[in-house]
């Protein structure tokens, strides 16, 4: 669903889409390739990370408000990814990852996961009623599709045996997906690929631009997927009974910058090891590294057909919201889970509640609210997600520390 949902975003009609959607799955394979072979060595699934979602939906955003071509945004994604792959391959190398992971406290992990889910919500509500709801009234069949495919999901993956349960996403997609062409309309056709096999294209959007505010950004989402790295590693750790030395932590680090680098050149999404990847093992009982590499292997042979991507793209954008909106549920459960760790004290309630609630009141922000403010100072104090980040390290850190 992510080439329909950031594609949408970002500009790109059906045809880009589709080209977008071979692309994820080529370097998303590659970067799951790479990890399993030469870094962390462990049967951790590598995808597109959330947070670079939020900062692709809040560029796009901004960019639209202040009159900025959607071309120029993806161009200046491609050069932050660039220079965010490179910091994390330097960091990795000089072994300062743990003097900067220190940063992200509980109160910082829990309050950002928080925040991505509230900044990115909006959307989805908003995809789920579409357009129709603007233009021509309110549209009750996408609403009640997308009910159906939302309790779908909730019941396969608290009723359904675990094998069901471990694709209760994917079931949900169909389910929606049937439904709308059945009492919606036929989704758009698909576009017909001049080739059957065709290598992903490099720089595809163009050659990278560099805009201080988008890059500034990416920098700080880099370091919170750094987190979100590190704790996946530690969980697939004790669920394969492996102990990680700090020199696989380095190696992990080194690779997701690499695979940052080449998703900045194949015009992709940054990528972060996904945490489901240990509840799959658990359920599967398989820890095994040779069928991981099957999957790395046809996840990269996936992204040499476009036809894959030009099925991709006819997903009905209402559904597809739907389906991200029930996955997210738990990106929020852990992002709580991190806030259960803490005293809860007065103190906490500041750090957390000044964050989240600043964050929150930005997202509803509208857009002529930061007009006069330069570009750069838009795109940091225009993004809900890095503003909770810039308050929630001075509160926890710098104005009342924790003793």
């Amino acid at each position: 669903m992510l080439p329909v949902f950031l594609g949408t975003q970002l500009g790109l009609d059906q045809a880009g889409i589709a080209d977008y959607a071979q692309r994820m799955f080529f370097f998303v394979g590659l970067a799951s390739l790479l990890q399993v072979t030469f870094g962390h060595r462990l049967p951790i699934i590598e995808g597109p990370a959330a947070p670079w979602w939020a900062v692709i939906v809040s560029l796009a955003g901004i960019a639209t408000a202040i009159g900025k071509p959607l071309e120029l945004v993806r161009t200046d994604l491609v050069g932050a990814m660039l220079l965010c792959g490179a910091l994390l391959v330097v960091l990795g190398f000089t072994g300062i990852v743990g003097r900067v992971m220190k940063l992200f406290t509980p109160p910082v992990t829990g309050c950002v996961l928080i925040l991505l889910c509230l900044q990115l919500s909006g959307t989805f509500v908003s995809g789920i009623l579409g357009a129709s709801a603007v233009d021509n009234g309110f549209n009750y069949a996408p609403v009640l599709i997308s009910a159906v495919v939302i309790a779908t999901i909730v019941m396969l993956s608290m009723k359904a045996p675990p094998l069901l349960r471990s694709i209760n996403v994917l079931i949900g997609l169909g389910v929606g997906w049937a439904l709308y062409a059945l009492f919606v309309s036929e989704p758009a056709e698909a576009i017909e690929p001049a080739q059957i096999v065709q290598l992903p294209r490099l720089f595809s959007w163009g050659w990278p631009t560099l805009d201080p505010g988008v890059t500034i950004t990416g920098v700080i989402i880099s370091l919170i997927i750094l987190a979100n790295l590190l704790a996946s590693i530690a969980a697939m750790s004790k669920a394969t009974d492996k102990p990680m030395e700090a020199k696989d932590y380095n190696r992990a680090v080194v690779f997701n910058g690499v695979s940052n680098l080449l998703a900045g050149i194949g015009a992709s999404v940054g990528t972060v090891p996904f945490a489901a990847s240990t509840g799959l093992v658990k359920i599967s009982g398989v820890a095994s590294r040779k069928p991981f590499f099957i999957f790395c292997l046809l996840m990269i042979a996936t992204g040499f057909f476009p036809q894959v991507g030009a099925f991709l793209a006819r997903i009905p954008q209402p559904v597809g919201y739907a389906v991200l909106l029930a996955a997210f549920t738990q990106i929020l459960i852990v992002g709580l889970q991190e806030l259960k760790k803490l005293n809860l004290d007065q103190r906490d309630s500041f750090v957390i509640g000044l964050t989240i609630l600043v964050g929150a009141g930005v997202a509803s922000l509208p857009d002529a609210a930061l007009v006069g403010l330069p570009d750069l100072a838009r795109y940091i104090f225009g993004n809900a997600l890095i503003v909770g980040i810039i308050i929630c390290l001075l509160m926890e850190h710098v104005i009342i520390p924790r003793k």
